[in-house]
C-alpha cells in the first residue's frame, strides 16, 4: 500500500525532463505531485537519427509492426527534436517489473496520467505560470473522443502547444 506522500521522479526520468521546455517541467513536476500512479518520464528530446529509427519501425524494419510516428525528422521534424524539447513521452512505473511490465502502457493508466496532465497544464497556464497548453496522442484533435478516431495512437505522448 502506497504512504500519502507523493511520487518522486528518478534520476532518469529527471534528466529526461531536464531536455524540455520549461513548461513541461513546470507541469509534470505539479504532475507527479497530485498522481495516485508513479510514472517515468521515457523521452524528452530526441536526435534526428533516433526519430528515423522511430520511424523506420512498421517501414522498413518490424515491418509487421504498425508504424509508432508519422513524422521521419527529416521532411518533417518533430516536437521531440526541438531543443528544448516540445514533447514527453511517459509511462505508468511500479518497482515490481512484472506489474510494470502489465501497466506501463496500459490505455487506463496512460489515460489517467493525461488527465492529471491536462488539469495541470489547464491550471497552469490560467494562473500565468505557463505560456502553452498541451495536447496528447490519445485524442490529437482534443475533440473528446479518445482513441477511436486518431490515425495514429501515441497514448504516450504529449505536446506543448500555443492557444
Amino acid at each position: 500500500m502506497k504512504s500519502n506522500k507523493p511520487y518522486e521522479y528518478g534520476k532518469i526520468s529527471l534528466s529526461r525532463l531536464c531536455s524540455t521546455h520549461i513548461d513541461l517541467q513546470v507541469i509534470w513536476a505539479l504532475v507527479i505531485n497530485r498522481s495516485s500512479v508513479d510514472i517515468s518520464i521515457i523521452e524528452g528530446h530526441r536526435s534526428i537519427k533516433k526519430q528515423q529509427e522511430y520511424y523506420a519501425i512498421g517501414r522498413s524494419v518490424e515491418v509487421n509492426r504498425r508504424p509508432i510516428t508519422n513524422i521521419d525528422g527529416i521532411h518533417v521534424i518533430s516536437k521531440h527534436n526541438e531543443m528544448p524539447s516540445m514533447a514527453v513521452d511517459f509511462c505508468a512505473y511500479h518497482s515490481d517489473k512484472l506489474i510494470r511490465n502489465e501497466i506501463a502502457y496500459n490505455q487506463a493508466h496512460l489515460s489517467y496520467i493525461y488527465g492529471l496532465v491536462d488539469s495541470c497544464a489547464k491550471e497552469l497556464y490560467e494562473k500565468g505560470m505557463t505560456t502553452h497548453l498541451t495536447r496528447w496522442g490519445g485524442n490529437w484533435d482534443r475533440d473528446g473522443i479518445l482513441f477511436f478516431d486518431q490515425n495514429l495512437d501515441d497514448a504516450p505522448h504529449v505536446e506543448l502547444y500555443k492557444p
